[in-house]
């Protein structure tokens, strides 16, 4: 997994944090916090939605 977003973290066995910059691997001791936080990516990124233009038909 990688960082898309800056993210401040320990490593497991350390006792200060780090900052972590987008496109940094994501340590495996942090996977669960940076995905709760929204801040890593895994995979091919997701294609962006476009917004549906025009009326609602009835």
């Amino acid at each position: 997994m990688k960082f898309i977003k800056p993210f401040y973290g320990c490593r497991e066995g350390e006792i200060y944090p780090e900052h972590f910059q987008p496109g940094d691997d994501c340590p495996v001791e942090l996977e669960a916090a940076a995905i709760e936080c929204g801040v890593v990516q895994d995979g091919e990124p997701e294609p962006k939605k476009s917004a549906a233009r025009g009326k609602a038909k009835d």
